[in-house]
């Protein structure tokens, strides 16, 4: 019995790759679909100065407007101010949860006060 369900299977598979090779334009994906596309990390050379929503991001040291979001590289995110030369240090799992929030400047003053 086994071997008649293996031999069933095996033709069906046979007829999928007849049926994607038989010459139509129609290509059929054997991927499945269900898959997540990665996030794209940030480029080394980017500077962020607003969230996702266009927040524009505050200094919780003092206040101004002036804080700025580097990426060194693909694994740490570095937050600075150019006003008061506050600095802060995260990973980029923990900047990406930050960034999609929409109460951005809070959490950044939540974690520098941890530090």
């Amino acid at each position: 019995m086994t071997e008649e369900l293996l031999d069933k299977a095996s033709k069906a598979v046979d007829e999928e790759q007849m049926t994607a090779d038989s010459g139509s334009d129609e290509v059929q994906s054997l991927e499945p679909v269900t898959e997540k596309t990665p996030i794209e990390p940030h480029t080394m050379d980017s500077d962020v100065t607003e969230s996702i929503d266009k927040v524009k991001l505050i200094c919780p040291q003092c206040g101004e407007s002036t804080l700025r979001a580097e990426f060194p590289d693909q694994y740490e995110v570095w937050l600075k101010c150019s006003s008061c030369n506050f600095f802060l240090g995260m990973s980029n799992e923990d900047w990406h949860r930050m960034e999609n929030s929409p109460n951005i400047n809070e959490k950044i003053a939540k974690m520098a006060k941890k530090k």
